[in-house]
């Protein structure tokens, strides 16, 4: 980005980004307007600055993550976080922004939950009239974090358009909303995060030009399987949050598991042992049980699982939980102790379809659930047969 000060950041036409909105902002735009205010957005409302996340770093790995967020956090140079899903990168994106003094809110943007075909629109704004629904002028996402830091999960879901227009305002600092001529210039920090199999030259779902403009300030976060120094602080910590305590002989039982889902799986199994323990200190067996009942199967089956590999057994395990739940993906996906994204890679990985395993309320499959269903059950036997379905 540019690295000029909030205060300078301005239009083309010399308006400012809050002269633009036509109110006045509290959010880092600190020049005042004439204009009456008619919408209360983002910009206008003061926030309070929010608690410092908590983050366990007493591996190597994640000591060397925290270093290099705590180096970079007082630049303007945009940050690519890389890990595995569960891993922390929202929050350490949370940590940045703190650590970083900028004024403005952190604008948190989920790239795979944008919709499509309104990507561009959604977050550079779109002027009135400029398609049949677009009623009124809009500030898009990245107006709405000036002055402050907007953060990309799941880059690499973001389509092609969205990405060229992305890279157009990181070497711009310039930003035009779908229908409008004029450009507005913004002062904002990017923190991206992609899973590491997303990186160029493993799944090309990343323009090179915007993946290199970004690698400059590159930190890879550990998956928890290779961070066994950080398990029970980890899980003592979220225990302690539910009030409870856990024994350290539980240390070992953790180490054993392969942790596919990151912290977020850590999390569900925790509470999950919580829930079933009597008294303060969640014991040892209530552990055991939860990691078996948390899709345990597909851990098992090693550490590829949700990343590079995975094989029959971690398909068969996936048929199970699918078939328990009747295709719900958000019960699927917590049992999984991992997210709905995540999951639905897995399914298609092992050519899976949730609405193969959907249920009428009388428990039975409609007439197309059964035809759906048929040609699942086929293509799993071609693939066994090892033949072409």
């Amino acid at each position: 980005m540019s690295g000029m000060p909030a205060e300078s950041v301005g239009r083309s036409d010399g308006r400012s980004v809050a002269e633009a909105l036509g109110k006045t902002t509290t959010r880092g735009l600190d020049q005042p307007t004439d204009r009456p205010t008619d919408r209360l957005t983002a910009t206008d409302r003061p926030t309070a600055r929010p608690a410092e996340p908590v983050i366990i770093a007493e591996s190597p790995g994640m000591r060397r993550a925290v270093e290099l967020a705590r180096r970079f956090a007082p630049t303007n140079l945009p940050v690519l976080l890389v890990g595995e899903t569960g891993t922390g990168k929202e929050v350490l994106a949370q940590a940045i922004h703190l650590w970083s003094g900028r004024r403005g809110e952190l604008v948190d943007v989920d790239c795979g939950a944008l919709p499509p075909g309104m990507v561009v629109a959604e977050l550079f704004g779109h002027r009135r009239g400029a398609y049949t629904t677009a009623i009124d002028s809009m500030p898009g996402l990245v107006e709405q974090a000036a002055g402050g830091t907007l953060f990309l999960d799941e880059l690499a879901s973001l389509p092609v358009d969205g990405q060229a227009a992305l890279l157009r305002m990181l070497e711009t600092g310039e930003v035009r909303r779908v229908g409008d001529r004029s450009k507005l210039r913004v002062d904002l920090r990017l923190i991206a995060a992609v899973q590491e199999v997303d990186a160029p030259g493993h799944r090309a779902t990343i323009r090179r030009d915007l993946y290199h403009r970004l690698t400059g300030t590159l930190i890879y976060l550990p998956p928890l399987r290779e961070r066994s120094e950080d398990l029970l602080p980890l899980v003592r910590h979220l225990a302690g949050t539910l009030g409870r305590t856990v024994p350290d002989s539980s240390q070992l039982l953790l180490e054993r598991h392969s942790w596919p889902g990151n912290v977020r799986e850590l999390r569900h199994v925790v509470a999950r042992a919580a829930a079933s323990s009597d008294g303060t200190p969640i014991t040892v067996a209530a552990l055991a049980e939860a990691l078996d009942i948390g899709g345990s199967a597909l851990s098992r089956a090693g550490p590829s699982v949700g990343h590079q590999g995975g094989g029959d057994a971690d398909r068969r395990a996936l048929i199970a939980l699918c078939r328990r739940h009747m295709g719900r993906a958000g019960a699927i996906a917590s049992d999984l102790g991992v997210g709905q994204s995540t999951m639905y890679r897995l399914l298609r990985r092992h050519g899976l379809r949730l609405r193969a395993f959907w249920a009428t309320s009388a428990g039975v499959l409609s007439p197309l659930q059964e035809r759906e269903g048929e040609r699942t059950r086929e293509r799993s036997c071609c693939q066994e047969d090892g033949t072409q379905g």
